[in-house]
């Protein structure tokens, strides 16, 4: 089915994205059983303005959408809400056909845009309250920094009262319908991305949320899924719902214990870690043998936690793959600063705590030292020193308040 239909949302605002039915997967991290939508929009004001564009393999079926609202020489004002390449992928083309654009963004996506597209090209850098008068129609920017890019704004059009909000409040869900109360039922793929792409920025999108809240919105216009014109409220306080709901989840005085463990050695160590731990104060420890653990329990539990301890044994002066999968779950914006410590056992080389450390610094924890690595099993004395080195660590995260 050829995907040529342009849809109006109201007499100046049409939107001109392309539908994306047969992909399987977004980014790498997400499953897109529905397919998804890149959603751009035409505003037909005296200053003829585009909010976003869309992947760059679509090119040909998105001009077509333009040429059906616009002569392409005729636009002014190109605004990019975001920069990640399933929004700007067509921005280099369209800046060949309309040689008059200026492209609109924040500080960051003007600097990133650079770096994507390889040219200079005309900008204008807006800030959060700033306005841009397009004859007869305003847009408003709404700072959104994180969500989930650095470079994210949202942009507001005053006389129409719509909210352009590019990944914020979207799903992956194609559907010719478009609009909320036509598409049917996406609440499962509202709440998935929420889950795998706005969650770990819970924070930046409580602010979002209090700067739009002002706002009179007549429909919220996101980047991905369905245009929302009629239950926008809805989806906000939800997203303002799970995002409390990710903040509350984490536990002050939780530790997240992980070890993968060939012969017990390791494991013995991690539970005499975590009776030192114990011993320390009111610390509640989440001990897991991770090996056979799937990911979403295991980032769930590194989210839900205050500190995060890993162990495993070197193997071949390497560590074990689950512990370097644990590490693609460390995000370093919402664990940032987090203790941590490593440990393991070893037999003729012991460079298993230096990976780990190394690795875990790079993710912006706190690496309390260099790690704890006991030779084949702990004995005697080695036993102590297992147990005070949880010790040690409990103190630290309780001193840390």
């Amino acid at each position: 089915m050829p995907d040529n239909k342009v849809i109006k949302i109201t007499d100046n605002v049409s939107w001109v994205g392309v539908l994306d039915r047969d992909i399987v997967t977004f980014d790498v991290v997400m499953e897109t059983k529905y397919g998804t939508s890149y959603n751009s929009y035409f505003i037909d004001a005296a200053r003829k303005t585009v909010v976003e564009t869309v992947k760059e393999k679509f090119w040909d079926t998105y001009l077509a959408k333009l040429k059906q609202v616009v002569v392409p020489e005729e636009i002014e004002y190109i605004v990019v809400n975001h920069t990640e390449p399933d929004h700007s992928g067509c921005l280099s083309r369209l800046l060949e056909i309309a040689p008059r654009a200026r492209v609109v963004g924040s500080g960051n996506a003007i600097r990133y845009l650079r770096d994507l597209l390889g040219f200079e090209f005309p900008h204008l850098i807006v800030k959060d309250g700033q306005t841009l008068d397009l004859g007869k129609l305003t847009l408003q920017f709404v700072a959104a920094a994180n969500l989930h890019w650095p470079d994210s704004i949202m942009t507001y059009l005053q006389e129409e009262k719509l909210l352009f909000t590019c990944d914020i409040f979207g799903e992956h869900y194609c559907n010719e319908g478009m609009f909320d109360d036509v598409v049917g039922d996406f609440d499962d793929a509202f709440r998935y991305y929420f889950d795998v792409i706005m969650k770990p920025y819970s924070k930046f999108m409580l602010q979002a949320i209090d700067r739009i809240r002002p706002l009179e919105i007549a429909a919220v216009l996101p980047g991905h899924g369905a245009v929302l014109r009629k239950n926008w409220k809805k989806y906000v306080d939800l997203s303002e719902k799970y995002a409390k709901e990710a903040l509350n989840s984490q536990q002050a005085n939780r530790v997240f214990l992980g070890y993968v463990s060939a012969y017990q050695n390791t494991g013995t160590i991690a539970g005499m870690i975590a009776q030192g731990i114990k011993e320390a104060g009111e610390i509640d420890v989440d001990l897991c043998d991770i090996e056979k653990m799937d990911h979403g329990t295991i980032e769930k539990k590194i989210s839900q936690a205050s500190a995060i301890l890993l162990g495993c044994p070197t193997f071949s002066q390497n560590i074990l793959m689950p512990v370097y999968q644990v590490f693609a779950l460390i995000n370093p914006i919402r664990d940032r600063n987090k203790p941590a410590a490593a440990f393991g056992s070893y037999g003729w080389s012991g460079e298993g705590a230096k990976i780990m450390t190394s690795a875990m610094s790079n993710l912006k924890l706190r690496v309390l030292d260099d790690g704890l690595m006991i030779k084949f099993t702990p004995h005697h004395d080695m036993q102590e020193k297992c147990i005070e080195y949880g010790r040690k660590f409990g103190r630290f995260m309780l001193d840390r308040k």
